[in-house]
């Protein structure tokens, strides 16, 4: 097979450096560009099966560059390398670039080369791919079996780039949640909640993973709120609640582009409902708040409860439970909240807390 080539480009010639020295391992030919006029330049005269690209340089910005070098050549794996972890940006690098993985300064040296690794093997399957398409056109009706085996192939890589595009923004909510001491793990932990509450309802298993990714990107939203604001010690103004409130319909906005599960999204815009109407953002009553939304409600309070947070200490588990039922049918679902707090069940200990 022949050599794969890499592009990177950025105006710091020590980010070149250092990443050409990681990347001189792979057996790649690299080419490098302070900048994104230049790199367009080298797309246009080289076959570039991969392009790192930094965000932030001077004339043409990223975002910018890697449009247009979609359009040079649409094959090419896209990779955004910048050190502003920013919502708007990751959204428009994602629809605009159609970037394969949205990476933040600084990187991790082990991540970074499995990223570099699995976009290479997924455009060397993707190119072959095409030799074989161009080869199947050419056969007779002798080849109809073979065909049909290619359209599993194609179903098989489409999820397999799908599943890609999801792994980059848990990335980048577990990043951020390692950020701040409160909520590392949070989503994770939620999950396992989320998934005990499901298996114990005898919920269908397609369901279950559904909740349980749910779970994991209930909070992308947050990406866009003020830090100063999620780690303030005292009581919220209205303003500054009302701008947390946002963060489910940011996370909405994130993921529409790359999710077609309802299952999902609705999690990420409902799971801050209450039973009576007084939750947020539209006030849904009763069954009319979806059952997945209504779930990763109390998981998501039970794990609050139990963690420690800048405006308060953390509860214990049975206080955490009592307050749970305090507030059933009236925040939360009573038989959710029957199945988290009965001395029938066991409630899993995270061993991630």
């Amino acid at each position: 097979m022949k050599q794969n080539t890499l592009l990177i480009v950025d105006d710091e010639e020590n980010i070149l450096n250092s990443l050409g020295r990681l990347l001189d391992d792979l057996g790649c030919t690299v080419f490098f560009a302070d900048a994104g006029k230049k790199g367009l330049e080298i797309i246009k005269d080289k076959d570039i099966h991969m392009v790192i690209s930094d965000y932030r340089m001077p004339g043409m910005d990223g975002i910018k560059f890697l449009d247009e070098a979609k359009k040079i050549s649409p094959e090419t794996i896209r990779i955004m390398l910048t050190g502003y972890a920013d919502i708007d940006l990751a959204i428009k690098a994602i629809n605009d670039g159609e970037v394969y993985r949205f990476i933040t300064k600084p990187w991790n040296n082990i991540e970074l080369l499995v990223t570099v690794n699995q976009g290479l093997e997924y455009f060397n399957m993707q190119r072959e791919l095409g030799r074989l398409n161009k080869l199947i056109q050419s056969q007779n009706e002798a080849l109809k079996e073979w065909n049909s085996k290619l359209e599993q192939k194609v179903a098989e890589q489409t999820k397999y780039i799908q599943d890609f595009f999801l792994d980059s923004i848990k990335s980048l909510v577990f990043a951020l949640e390692v950020k701040d001491k409160y909520t590392e793990g949070h989503s994770r932990r939620v999950a396992e909640y989320a998934t005990y509450i499901c298996q114990k309802m005898s919920l269908p298993e397609v369901f279950i993973e559904d909740v349980k990714l749910g779970s994991l990107l209930h909070d992308i939203g947050k990406i866009g709120i003020k830090e100063s604001i999620l780690g303030k010690k005292g009581g919220l103004t209205k303003e500054e609640y009302d701008h947390i409130k946002t963060h489910v319909s940011i996370g909405v906005r994130i993921l529409t582009p790359i999710i077609k599960n309802s299952t999902v999204i609705n999690i990420i815009r409902y799971h801050h409902e209450h039973l009576d109407g007084s939750g947020y953002p539209d006030g849904l009553k009763g069954t009319a708040v979806p059952l997945e939304a209504r779930i990763v409600a109390v998981a998501d309070a039970y794990d609050a409860l139990l963690s420690e947070r800048p405006y308060r200490n953390a509860r214990d588990p049975l206080s955490a439970r009592k307050e749970l039922v305090i507030h059933a049918d009236i925040q939360f679902d009573s038989n959710v909240v029957e199945i988290l707090t009965s001395n029938e069940h066991h409630v899993p200990d995270s061993s991630s807390r």
